[in-house]
């Protein structure tokens, strides 16, 4: 029933770009009979699964989808946030939603209880959601409240993007050493966990992917991170069947959420196939064309439409792609290609041979291609290395870099400066706009 319940609110509420955003409190939310102070930790987990899939595959995925043209606005202010007309509401609440509703106050919560059953298994992969939850809130909105977001003190501090991220690797860390005890008091939340039903196995590989995914984040400011993100990568998904996704079904509350978007919220024709992207995987006789898009190309297959299609967010294509441009940028081409070929043989492509920039390249490319939906990594990458160097939507300007705050977060905090002024802009200062793409050598067109 928690998953449920979850679900339904935030399918409700995280429609369109121009939602209200206190969407987190008040009425039932604030009264819920499914999340009574004494909860349960596996409820509050699975609370805190479905908030992560919207995170994830909600307005966020769609608006990041836009800025990377993998998806084009077709109409109305899909039309404007693709020409990059967009103020605070193209976040839709998200970011009052990192801490609340599923977020980083029930996963707290249920941390403590996990440590006072001296269940370690389940405090660990509940550390693994607090990383994914707070990780990706540094991708979307740079600097963040998050050592003092639970200390009761008024107008908590942001913390800089690059210590969220370090603090998100150190909980991440922990989790990992968590999972790996074998204490008889543990118990995983077999029956709560929809994707790996409690298996430490592959939330321990999803957390070195994840490790090295915001680890490859960092690594435009600190360029080590490429060798730990190797690291990690090596010890990630190893496989299709780790994959992290949203296990969705037909049932009016548990459905995906871009079939949420296009089908009960009448939003057909908003969100399309962007025409570069459509081509991009023509040009390279892609079998990734008919499986993310219609025969015409214009919006997203039947499949990916399915109310039950599993939304994928986490990899092993991720995972083997950083691999691949981590060995490079350490130096060992010859890893970097074979991982490379690991991922296209994966996807019934041939192999490449090829060498230097091009190489690099080509992985940039091909992980451009696998990032699609997934959450918001072909954002992530672009802002990182520009490729593929895909120009503006409108002349002149730049893709939008992150999201802006929560209105009503800044209206009640004073550390966060008004919309357009200092890092609450198009850019973070720990993500600066690219001079060339990475792949080619050339001017970088929109980054």
């Amino acid at each position: 029933m928690i998953k449920l319940r979850y679900l339904v609110t935030l399918a409700a509420v995280l429609m369109a770009t121009s939602c209200k955003s206190d969407f987190l409190t008040g009425g039932d939310l604030s009264t819920d009979p499914n999340r009574p102070s004494a909860a349960t930790a596996n409820q509050l987990f699975a609370g805190a699964e479905a908030a992560i899939w919207a995170l994830l595959g909600s307005d966020p995925a769609r608006v990041t989808g836009m800025w990377s043209r993998q998806f084009a606005g077709g109409q109305n202010q899909y039309q404007s946030i693709y020409n990059y007309v967009y103020d605070e509401g193209v976040q839709s609440g998200f970011n009052a939603g990192l801490y609340a509703a599923g977020g980083l106050i029930d996963i707290v919560h249920a941390q403590q209880i996990a440590k006072d059953e001296k269940n370690f298994a389940l405090l660990g992969i509940l550390q693994v959601q607090e990383a994914i939850t707070m990780g990706t809130g540094a991708d979307l909105f740079g600097n963040l409240v998050y050592s003092e977001a639970l200390s009761g003190v008024p107008n908590p501090k942001l913390d800089d993007q690059l210590v969220v991220y370090d603090s998100v690797q150190k909980v991440l860390t922990a989790a990992i050493a968590n999972m790996a005890t074998t204490d008889v008091t543990n118990s995983p939340p077999s029956a709560a966990d929809l994707v790996y039903f409690g298996d430490t196995n592959l939330w321990t590989e999803l957390a070195h992917t994840l490790k090295a995914r915001f680890y490859m984040h960092t690594a435009e400011q600190r360029p080590g991170a490429y060798a730990q993100a190797l690291a990690e990568a090596q010890q990630g998904i190893s496989s299709d069947g780790g994959n992290y996704f949203g296990a969705f079904t037909s049932n009016a509350a548990e459905q995906n959420f871009y079939f949420q978007f296009e089908g009960p919220a009448g939003r057909a024709g908003y969100l399309i196939a962007d025409p570069q992207f459509v081509a991009l995987l023509a040009s390279r006789n892609d079998p990734r064309r008919v499986e993310y898009f219609n025969a015409a190309g214009t919006r997203l297959s039947a499949a990916r439409l399915a109310p039950d299609f599993p939304q994928p967010f986490v990899t092993y294509d991720e995972n083997t792609l950083i691999w691949a441009e981590a060995a490079y940028r350490t130096g060992d081409q010859v890893t970097a290609l074979a991982k490379l070929n690991e991922e296209r043989a994966n996807h019934g492509l041939t192999a490449e041979a090829v060498a230097g920039q091009v190489l690099l390249n080509e992985i940039l490319i091909e992980k451009y291609i696998a990032d699609f939906q997934l959450g918001h990594e072909a954002w992530n990458d672009f802002k990182r290395a520009c490729t593929p160097n895909f120009a503006p939507t409108q002349a002149g300007q730049k893709m939008p870099g992150r999201m802006y705050y929560d209105p009503n977060e800044r209206l009640t905090n004073t550390n966060i400066p008004p919309a357009g002024q200092g890092f609450n802009g198009s850019r973070n200062p720990d993500d600066p706009p690219n001079a060339v793409s990475d792949g080619t050598g050339q001017a970088c067109l929109a980054g």
